[in-house]
């Protein structure tokens, strides 16, 4: 039996390598947006108990720094203490006359975050509401002065441009009423999660972008590796 000719390999490979660029771009156009979203995490959180809410702020922008967040918390969610976040002064405003509560944190010289960086602040607050998802809003600004709210509710599937961070409190009850703004488990948007709350991510600070696209990047790497790889073999020798 003789081996395959060269050029039905070279042919073969061209079209590994061409579905897997062609994967490898569908997965990075689901993780970025994703990624580069506020979002609102806790671990555990649970209706009528006390929790810790962790913002994840991205900051978007190839050329500027985020310098300044500001989260609202609405009716119902009391704020009990604001841990420090490294080189960022907080500030607690009092409820106003709408229920809600400002938490404003506000970077140093030196400690703004940087493009493609995020960071995570915290704010513990008293027993959550007797509600399946609460909603959060908040505005993010620029060095240029520029400020990005996040605050559109979702509405059935689709997700907004910039949606308002949402903690699901009761998964099984935001999945059946999607009037609420919280996203389904399942959604692209917003981790699966098993249990009541979303579970934080490790670690408290900075960090550079998200994982996923860094993993998706790794595995094209290797594909496009293997793809040469297959292209310089030597011709087979024929088999007796």
């Amino acid at each position: 039996m003789t081996a395959q000719p060269r050029g039905r390999s070279r042919r073969r490979a061209h079209r590994t390598a061409a579905v897997l660029a062609a994967a490898v771009g569908s997965l990075l156009l689901v993780a970025g947006p994703a990624s580069a979203h506020v979002r609102v995490f806790s671990d555990g959180a649970q209706e009528g108990h006390p929790a810790t809410l962790r913002f994840r702020v991205p900051s978007e922008k190839a050329d500027v720094t985020t310098v300044r967040v500001d989260v609202t918390l609405p009716r119902g969610v009391t704020p009990t203490a604001v841990p420090a976040a490294a080189g960022w002064t907080v500030r607690r405003g009092a409820a106003g006359a709408d229920g809600t509560t400002h938490v404003v944190w506000t970077a140093t010289a030196g400690h703004e975050l940087r493009p493609d960086d995020h960071r995570y602040f915290d704010v513990r607050v008293g027993p959550l509401p007797e509600k399946a998802s609460v909603t959060f809003d908040a505005a993010q600004t620029y060095s240029d002065g520029s400020v990005v709210d996040w605050d559109e509710v979702q509405k059935g599937t689709a997700v907004p441009d910039f949606p308002a961070p949402v903690l699901v409190l009761d998964a099984a009850a935001a999945t059946a009423s999607p009037a609420t703004g919280a996203a389904a488990p399942s959604s692209p948007a917003a981790p699966s999660t098993p249990a009541p709350g979303v579970a934080a991510a490790p670690g408290g600070g900075t960090g550079t972008g998200s994982w996923l696209p860094w993993s998706v990047a790794g595995a094209a790497v290797l594909a496009a590796g293997a793809a040469v790889a297959v292209l310089r073999r030597p011709r087979a020798a024929a088999r007796s």
